[in-house]
């Protein structure tokens, strides 16, 4: 539970600002989608980043044993 490993867990570097911007960010569905930064320029990069990651269930056992619950 330190900063960095939260950080890590929930990939809050990567760039999903318009999409946490609208509607809220708590409560949606976890997605990957593909971005496109710097369209139709030269240095033009594609990524594919993961939506909401912080709403996936997959570390719920793993925390109730770690705090014995």
């Amino acid at each position: 539970m330190r900063p960095y490993f939260i950080e890590q867990r929930f990939k809050l570097r990567t760039p999903i600002y318009s999409e946490t911007a609208s509607y809220g960010h708590m409560g949606r569905k976890p997605a990957v989608v593909e971005k496109v930064f710097n369209k139709g320029k030269r240095d033009e990069k594609k990524m594919k980043v993961e939506l909401f990651p912080w709403e996936k269930l997959d570390y719920v056992d793993q925390v109730k044993k770690s705090f014995s619950l």
